[in-house]
């Protein structure tokens, strides 16, 4: 088997090197290559050229937005995908089970555990956990910027972008919505609905507008895995929807920015992702 490790040199802050033992690790599966982008689109190249020279694993080190920078590259639904979670909130990894040291991931990997998860398809580009507009988007976007310059942050970096988020935007009447392939974000922030990553639907999940102190009180209870205040959010679980807005918004997928758009159209592409390395 040939096996490309797709890296990102900026994702989470990790002081301890994993490259060497990782490479001991998956040799046991064959010819393993190293590659180490300088941009995201970079990484999307990188993960398309290796599966058109015939890699049959692709691994992605980094956290969910390098995982989705890969996904966005592949084409052949028989390519499996493997996850060295080394970013900074590892939100797929956290779900599925993958473990969260990176050499533990790579041996699980070599034993084989997979499963098929869902990809979420708006306009074209594949999301695998969780994407969202408007006020989350904003704080999604914050959030990036501040893990860029604070790495130590680490997991925190969401709940802070948020609160800040929450203290320049709350108040307005549109809040934001998220699209959902899964009940986790940010770390350890829990949506209420049951989401499932591989029952061929997403949830699209509307945030109540209101005051600053209701959405701080939404984000509390997301944080402690409370349930939210009475109204605060509305979900509705589909196979294919369209979201259309009245002018172009911010949008976000994984953690990653991806643009302005005004309509999206949305539609789950069942269990078409095949991960690598799971243990639950």
């Amino acid at each position: 088997m040939k096996v490309a490790v797709v890296c990102n040199p900026t994702a989470g802050f990790r002081r301890i090197p994993w490259h060497e033992p990782v490479r001991r690790e998956l040799a046991k599966l064959g010819d393993v290559e190293f590659f180490t982008p300088e941009s995201p689109q970079g990484t999307t190249n990188a993960a398309r050229d290796a599966e058109s020279r015939g890699f049959q694993l692709i691994v992605a080190a980094g956290g969910d937005g390098t995982v989705h920078r890969v996904i966005n590259g592949l084409r052949n639904p028989n390519t499996e995908i493997g996850v060295l979670p080394v970013g900074t909130a590892n939100d797929l990894a956290n779900y599925i089970g993958v473990p969260i040291d990176p050499v533990e991931a790579a041996s699980a990997i070599v034993q084989g555990g997979e499963r098929s998860i869902d990809a979420v398809n708006v306009n074209g580009i594949r999301i695998h956990t969780v994407g969202g507009f408007l006020l989350t988007a904003d704080a999604a976007m914050r959030a990036d910027r501040m893990k860029r310059r604070w790495p130590w942050l680490g997991p925190a970096v969401y709940k802070i972008a948020a609160a800040i988020s929450i203290a320049i935007h709350g108040g307005n009447a549109e809040a934001g919505a998220l699209i959902a392939n899964q009940p986790t974000l940010g770390g350890n922030l829990r949506l209420p609905c049951d989401s499932v990553i591989d029952d061929g639907l997403v949830e699209i999940a509307t945030f109540a507008g209101g005051s600053r102190l209701r959405l701080a009180r939404t984000l509390a209870a997301m944080s402690a895995g409370k349930p939210l205040p009475a109204g605060a959010m509305t979900w509705v679980s589909v196979p294919k929807a369209t979201i259309e807005f009245d002018r172009d918004v911010e949008w976000f997928g994984d953690g990653e920015g991806l643009g302005y758009a005004r309509k999206f159209d949305i539609t789950v592409e069942h269990r078409a992702l095949k991960i690598r390395g799971v243990r639950r």
